[in-house]
């Protein structure tokens, strides 16, 4: 009987889970804050009343008509009417809780000078990556030909990492908490930055990747660390929410003045 049992109890605790990977319910503290605060605080920021929403629209549709009239223009050429005209942006959705701006994904991207000479450059990069987002690299190579760099079509010059879900937030909440408030000489993003989409670039030197914590003990076994590149992709449709979201998970703006005359009339 109590062979059974054991025999029992051991098989039970052999097939019980212990993997490291992370549960389905899993979410970073970042991820909790945008579902739990953020994404109330968006749509509540975004309202616009019914009655101005219309005003809106009815003198963006007057813009739009009177554009397509070209009053006071020449008239258009039919030699070149073959050619594409550049399509007008989709119209700003009424914002709610299930259209509210989120990231979709942060893309990291390395630039590997060195690898023109040496291609096993890139293995201190590719090492860099994994470590600081926690996900493999991958390896860039050239489209095209290039004499006046020395590059041929084919070679590996950089390495990009897409981050999404738990991984996208884990990465911006080391950049946002950690990193960014160590920086001496960096103010924050301007108020002109962004594609007009809502997605948002930002480029650091080769010494901001040892700030983070991961790098910090193992900086220096690196023979060669570089500067990098961080995208931020929103569903934002403009850039002002776009920008509400990314100020809303601590990524400063700021204004940029124009410097003070040095005379002043009276």
């Amino acid at each position: 009987m109590f062979g059974a049992t054991t025999r029992r109890f051991t098989l039970a605790t052999s097939t019980r889970a212990f993997s490291t990977s992370v549960p389905t319910g899993y979410q970073t503290r970042l991820s909790q804050f945008y579902h739990n605060t953020l994404r109330d605080d968006l749509v509540i920021m975004q309202y616009v009343p019914p009655s101005i929403r219309a005003r809106q629209d009815a003198n963006e549709a007057a813009r739009i008509e009177a554009t397509n009239q070209k009053i006071g223009g020449t008239p258009p050429n039919p030699d070149k009417q073959h050619k594409k005209t550049r399509q007008p942006k989709p119209k700003v959705p009424v914002t709610s809780a299930n259209n509210a701006p989120h990231m979709e994904s942060v893309t990291v991207h390395i630039r590997c000078r060195e690898a023109l000479q040496n291609k096993h450059h890139l293995l201190s990069v590719l090492m860099a990556m994994q470590i600081v987002t926690g996900q493999r690299g991958e390896v860039i190579k050239s489209k095209n030909d290039a004499a006046t760099w020395k590059l041929r079509k084919g070679m590996p010059i950089s390495v990009k990492v897409e981050l999404k879900g738990d991984r996208m937030f884990e990465f911006m909440d080391k950049l946002v908490e950690v990193v960014l408030p160590r920086m001496k000489e960096y103010h924050g993003l301007g108020m002109d930055a962004g594609d007009g989409n809502g997605n948002f670039s930002m480029g650091f030197d080769g010494s901001v990747i040892g700030l983070f914590p991961e790098m910090e003990m193992v900086y220096d076994q690196f023979p060669l660390v570089t500067g990098f590149h961080v995208n931020v992709r929103t569903s934002a449709a403009r850039n002002p929410a776009g920008r509400l979201l990314l100020s809303g998970f601590g990524l400063p703006f700021i204004h940029t003045r124009k410097p003070a005359s040095e005379t002043f009339e009276l």
